[in-house]
């Protein structure tokens, strides 16, 4: 089976937060795009958060992002995938999440894109991660438990942590919950 490599990340020293995903699925990898498969809503809920209208392209995408102070990477550096699905997920290689960090300063919290990728993460990383770390539902439409507007609005949450968009009018809910609860995590209180 073919070794599935994530990208570099996308991060500078606006970032005020850090999302990460699990690993780019075949449409992305093929397209060379974070969340570059056009059923992910991903780049539906990033702008509306921030009260933008949705980038017609990658590059306006990722100008979005970078001046929003938002990071994107994936927990894995690598792993074994036949299907677009995380369930299928072999052999997965860490990213150097911690190494990346200590690198960009101005990171507050991290927001962690689905199931799998906050287990694969909390297995590796843990509490060696010193900023707060909140798990997000999968933007993925796989995640068909629950609409775009409910995952809009749990992922709002990451306005907190950006002084671009300043706090969101939101009360911050009070403990992460792997079932699809979102909050904030023993790190992040």
């Amino acid at each position: 089976m073919k070794i599935l490599r994530s990208f570099k990340p996308l991060i500078d020293g606006r970032s005020q937060v850090l999302i990460l995903g699990s690993m780019p699925g075949p449409e992305a990898l093929r397209k060379r795009q974070y969340y570059g498969f056009d059923g992910n809503h991903f780049w539906t809920i990033i702008p509306t958060l921030l009260g933008q209208s949705k980038p017609a392209t990658y590059e306006q995408k990722i100008a979005l992002v970078k001046r929003s102070g938002i990071g994107i990477w994936d927990v894995l550096a690598s792993c074994e995938r036949p299907t677009a699905m995380d369930s299928d997920i072999r052999c997965p290689q860490p990213n150097p999440i911690p190494e990346l960090l200590s690198s960009y300063p101005n990171v507050r919290a991290v927001f962690i894109n689905g199931r799998t990728a906050h287990k694969i993460f909390m297995k590796h990383f843990g509490e060696s991660v010193d900023r707060p770390v909140f798990y997000l539902p999968s933007s993925s439409p796989a995640h068909a438990s629950m609409t775009l507007s409910e995952k809009t609005e749990k992922w709002r949450l990451i306005l907190d942590y950006l002084e671009v968009a300043g706090p969101s009018k939101m009360p911050r809910p009070k403990e992460v919950d792997l079932l699809g609860i979102v909050g904030t995590s023993k790190r992040g209180r």
